[in-house]
């Protein structure tokens, strides 16, 4: 069997670079040769052995794009050589959500870079249904990005932004930074919050009409000034912890809706309940995405989202561990990471 090469996690905290099986196809499926991976949260999270979906040894990575290199058996509208973005699913097709088209929530779901081995190698195997085809005027590592670009966009669109909204987005790492740029493109009023100043000033760039570092203001207060005493119309939190998701609840107004991006992997969070309540407000949960990626890559296509500007760093394969060690560092200078498998 052919080999390649594989950033491998045997164990958490460690990362070897090493050999395997190349990915065959199954009927439906299809080899991409990986050209662009962007490393994600989830990646870190897999690395530091707290995500519960990754089992050991895994090769991670799910945002990614590259170049068909096998077609496997009943695999229509594809052929070798044909750019692609990798939409990292595995569904059985049958389930009540599946039948529903509501795939993301399928009773079976496997992800690339999880339960499936993934694209932090020189190939990664797909279900052919979830291959696009990248745009010509958008370059591998912008169509790796159409992953988070698509799952925030799902945030978005499910916790229902429109028009005139005052939306708050706490956190602007990667999917705070495009959630908020499709709150922008749906006509909303955005105040962002985040810790890091090279992020607020990404988020004004971005469309951000208020900006607030999280040490050094009152935030809810800012909110409450803002809309007159109302609240938020609807607040998004892509961070993912126990304080920033509790702060959610006294910036909504009455009748708000919250969006939950970020998860802390706690079976329990402490939120004003009581608040949730009484002021009849909308919490929400997202999964992942569901029929985005075609947006996804429309928006990019026609340069209706920047992604160029949140990269900040290119490593090859070899160098995952030191991408990851980055990601984590806190560094103000270290936005999203892009590994070129075939460099």
């Amino acid at each position: 069997m052919a080999k390649m090469r594989a950033a491998i996690c045997p164990e958490p905290g460690r990362i070897v670079i090493d050999e395997v099986d190349r990915p065959e196809p199954s009927v439906g499926e299809a080899v991409v040769k990986v050209v662009s991976t962007g490393l994600c949260g989830s990646d870190l999270d897999g690395y530091h052995g707290r995500h519960p979906m990754i089992p050991y040894p895994a090769i991670m990575g799910h945002e990614c794009s590259g170049v068909i290199s096998v077609v496997g058996p009943e695999v229509e509208g594809f052929s070798e050589g044909d750019a692609v973005v990798v939409e990292p699913f595995f569904i059985c097709g049958k389930c009540p959500a599946c039948q529903q088209g509501r795939y993301n929530l399928c009773k079976d779901l496997l992800i690339i870079g999880h339960q499936i081995p993934g694209s932090l190698a020189e190939y990664v195997k797909s279900q052919a249904m979830f291959l696009h085809r990248k745009p010509e005027g958008v370059d591998f590592d912008a169509a790796a990005i159409a992953e988070p670009l698509s799952g925030s966009l799902h945030a978005v669109k499910r916790v229902g932004v429109g028009i005139g909204d005052f939306v708050v987005v706490l956190g602007c790492g990667t999917i705070g930074s495009l959630a908020l740029q499709h709150v922008v493109n749906a006509g909303a009023e955005v105040l962002v919050c985040d810790m890091k100043v090279s992020r607020i000033e990404l988020a004004h760039r971005f469309g951000a009409t208020y900006a607030v570092q999280a040490k050094g203001e009152d935030l809810v207060g800012r909110v409450l000034e803002l809309t007159g005493g109302i609240g938020a119309d609807v607040v998004i939190e892509a961070i993912g912890k126990p304080e920033t998701i509790a702060a959610t609840v006294p910036m909504a107004r009455r009748g708000g809706r919250i969006m939950l991006i970020g998860w802390t992997g706690n079976k329990t969070d402490s939120m004003d309940m009581t608040t949730v309540t009484l002021n009849e407000l909308t919490i929400m949960g997202t999964l992942g995405f569901c029929w985005d990626h075609k947006t996804a890559l429309r928006l990019l296509e026609r340069g209706r989202v920047d992604t160029a500007s949140l990269i900040t760093h290119h490593l090859g394969l070899a160098e995952v561990e030191e991408g990851l060690k980055l990601l984590d560092s806190g560094d103000e200078t270290v936005g999203k990471i892009i590994i070129r498998s075939a460099e």
